[in-house]
């Protein structure tokens, strides 16, 4: 920690938030740790933490959900865009759509910094690293990748994962309730890679979404990248005023 004796002390821990942000460590979408546990790690009081969090926040840096904690905010401007938590597999189910998933990777990774910052664990941890492809009549419409915590990640080797969700097997097999999860979609261009599994050009449109999921008391435990061919996917939403 750079020590600034210039200024008060809250300041210098905001400009320690602030560089954390900048630099990676807490990436865009990422959550902090609780606010007990950070102010220990900073060595300051609570008082001094939550001044500094207030004014990151003013600026736009970080955001506070009630109940749930304190988020890096991205420069961009989000737009929710519904409020149940269910996976694309669930929904194409309940649409009685046709379709199928290959499985083409699972195996045991040790996490990058981000992955680690999403899923509150350090790059030395393990996690599962599935990667699917899922087709609707032969065509393949949605490519994915799923990093899930090493505490609950041994009961999903064995699992059928052409046939059985992520989600069904966390909570019907690994009796792991989801209690809540963010997502974020943004448009992006087809890398060679994406291009492949998606069997579009490479530099082609295709949305992705990035989705954390909490079980209770609010512990991580899958972070995932998901790239959509948007001529197959439009995404709806039914939303209230009141």
């Amino acid at each position: 920690m750079v020590v600034l004796n210039e200024l008060p002390v809250y300041q210098q821990i905001e400009q320690n938030m602030r560089d954390a942000i900048t630099e990676g460590a807490w990436p865009v979408h990422s959550k902090l740790p609780d606010e007990i546990t950070l102010a220990q790690q900073m060595g300051v009081s609570r008082g001094t933490l939550r001044k500094a969090i207030k004014t990151l926040a003013l600026q736009g840096l970080l955001t506070q959900i009630k109940g749930k904690g304190t988020f890096v905010l991205n420069n961009q401007i989000e737009q929710p865009l519904a409020s149940r938590l269910i996976s694309f597999s669930e929904s194409m189910k309940e649409q009685s759509m046709d379709f199928r998933t290959e499985l083409l990777q699972l195996n045991w990774q040790q996490p990058d910094r981000k992955v680690a910052a999403f899923l509150e664990i350090t790059t030395q941890d393990q996690v599962a690293y599935l990667e699917r492809v899922r087709l609707v009549d032969h065509r393949p419409v949605i490519y994915l990748r799923n990093y899930v915590v090493e505490s609950i990640a041994h009961g999903i080797f064995g699992e059928d994962l052409t046939e059985r969700t992520l989600f069904d097997i966390i909570e019907q097999k690994l009796s792991v309730p989801l209690e809540w999860g963010r997502r974020y979609f943004k448009a992006v261009s087809a890398t060679q890679e994406i291009a492949f599994n998606l069997g579009v050009p490479l530099g082609y449109p295709v949305m992705h979404l990035e989705q954390i999921i909490y079980a209770k008391g609010n512990s991580p435990i899958e972070y995932s990248n998901i790239w959509i061919n948007s001529d197959r996917f439009e995404i709806s939403s039914i939303l209230s005023r009141r």
